[in-house]
């Protein structure tokens, strides 16, 4: 059989829920696909006899491999990517259930741009639940429509991910350096992104996600988390958080849309406050940038009220509004903020008259993060 994804679950105690994976994916799946299970040494010896009597059928095909040793997330998936050799992999945890068209929808959105490399599905996890009265698979009908349509993101989600085989050539597997679970995607993502590929959400395809039941068993869990964050930020540094006014027009906000898309990427959460609406019906919507209509009256006094009381503070606000300049510069000690004025095209300077383009932010994330 000649496959267009290798499917690697990565299987872990819970036999009930992964019974429900596998049968999901083996009814749902209409993709010449391998299904390629690792099992993560589980000590339930039912998960064992479970797994040996699974069978595959005319569309899928399946191979499993027991690990002697619990090799944590990066390493349980690594040794299904080096049996893996289709144009996609799509990695899979063992407590997700997938729907009808999940993959096609994945593999087809994947295709439409060169530039897409990861891709998640629509999912609970990103905040799309069946409603009390529904099913999941009724979840999946209602975003049929979508199909086609997808949002960047700026980092998956490793719980169902698709990624291009160029991908892994180009970057290799997963990290181990991240030990048990989490931080292993994020950085595998930033990395990709570092390629010059992006990562999206492909908003027609649906898997739910009971989430977090693989980890609930994991011994030492906040350690684990703790040490793979320290690993993570001392890589890539913090996320950033960053205000953005404009005094723009509209098609000259849908262009600044598209320039503080290089700024998401970054690794930072935007938010774009405008006088105008946006209309991204014409363009890719990154989830990382947060858009806001506000009239010229209220926007000095409504975003100092925003950036004063923000719990988390901002790391930058980025405007050429006069009057917000100097009202920010003179209330610095209770924001904190760095202050930016967009004073030609796309370029900004601090108050040190220091220069960077929007456009190619990469020095600006750096500062930002004490990497001057």
């Amino acid at each position: 059989m000649i496959y267009e994804c290798d499917i690697i679950l990565l299987s872990y105690e819970s036999p009930e829920l992964l019974k429900k994976c596998v049968e999901s994916v083996l009814e749902k799946t209409r993709v010449r696909s391998r299904l390629i299970i690792v099992d993560n040494a589980s000590k339930d010896k039912s998960v064992r006899e479970y797994l040996s009597g699974v069978h595959g059928n005319d569309r899928v095909e399946v191979e499993r491999l027991f690990s002697e040793e619990n090799a944590g997330f990066a390493g349980g998936i690594n040794k299904g990517l080096k049996l893996s050799g289709a144009p996609f992999v799509c990695l899979l945890n063992n407590d997700c259930v997938v729907t009808e068209g999940w993959l096609e929808e994945l593999i087809s959105v994947a295709k439409k741009n060169a530039a897409i490399g990861l891709v998640n599905p629509q999912s609970n996890t990103f905040g799309l639940k069946p409603s009390r009265n529904e099913t999941i698979e009724d979840c999946a009908k209602k975003i049929s429509l979508l199909k086609g349509k997808y949002t960047e993101l700026g980092h998956i989600i490793g719980f169902a991910c698709l990624i291009k085989r160029e991908v892994i050539e180009k970057i290799g597997l997963l990290d181990e350096a991240y030990a048990g679970v989490c931080y292993e995607d994020t950085d595998y993502s930033l990395k990709a992104n570092r390629a010059g590929y992006v990562s999206i959400l492909a908003e027609g395809s649906y898997v739910y996600h009971f989430e977090q039941a693989s980890r609930k068993s994991l011994e030492k869990k906040e350690e684990i988390y703790k040490r793979n964050r320290e690993i993570f930020e001392a890589r890539w540094g913090r996320l950033l958080r960053i205000l953005v006014v404009s005094d723009k027009k509209d098609k000259e906000n849908l262009e600044y849309y598209e320039i503080l898309k290089n700024l998401a990427r970054e690794r930072a959460i935007v938010d774009f406050w405008a006088s105008s609406a946006l209309n991204l019906e014409q363009t890719v919507k990154h989830a990382d940038i947060g858009i806001k209509k506000i009239g010229k009256l209220l926007k000095v006094p409504a975003c100092l009220w925003k950036i004063i009381t923000k719990k988390k503070k901002y790391d930058a606000v980025i405007t050429s509004e006069g009057n917000l300049l100097l009202l920010l510069k003179d209330l610095i000690f209770f924001h904190k903020a760095e202050i930016f004025d967009v004073f030609y095209g796309w370029k900004v300077k601090n108050k040190e008259e220091k220069v960077f383009d929007l456009k190619n932010p990469q020095e600006l994330a750096k500062y930002l993060r004490g990497l001057k």
